[in-house]
């Protein structure tokens, strides 16, 4: 099937919303990861947070018990932490892949308006070369016919 300027026009149009949608896939991307670098920082924060309180003043007897449980709810924000970092990696591969993805989307876009403008040059070239050709045309007949009306007088 040939590649005629209005069917490189329809593909042109449908590269232009495939990249509009690959734009949206990346937003969606960015915002997990932002989300998730939030969360990051918010688990870590938590801890920050719980070893202030837990160091209080310093004084007085110290609870095994107690201590245990702090132990305990420190290891539980570390997986947190840990976790969470796994997840904002991920977020990051993704948004790296959306990314090449919509590149990937810009350059076929491009390539289909190249070619449609390159179609479109020749075109125009082809129309110009056959109006030069009809004008020596008729300029030839023109001077033959007046070469001939001069050459009966």
């Amino acid at each position: 099937m040939p590649l005629t300027p209005d069917r490189l026009r329809r593909l042109v149009r449908q590269r232009e919303q495939l990249e509009t949608l690959q734009e949206g896939r990346l937003g969606k991307a960015l915002g997990q990861k932002a989300h998730r670098e939030l969360a990051v920082r918010e688990s870590q924060s938590t801890r920050a947070a719980f070893f202030v309180e837990a160091r209080g003043s310093g004084e007085g007897e110290v609870d095994p018990m107690l201590l245990a449980a702090g132990r305990a709810y420190t290891l539980r924000l570390d997986r947190e932490i840990a976790a969470r970092k796994a997840a904002l990696a991920h977020s990051e591969t993704d948004v790296e892949i959306e990314r090449d993805r919509l590149l990937d989307r810009r350059r076929d876009r491009r390539a289909m308006e190249t070619l449609l403008e390159k179609w479109l040059a020749d075109r125009k070239i082809a129309i110009n070369r056959s109006q030069a050709k009809r004008l020596d045309e008729q300029a030839t007949v023109r001077w033959l016919h007046q070469i001939t009306s001069n050459a009966h007088r």
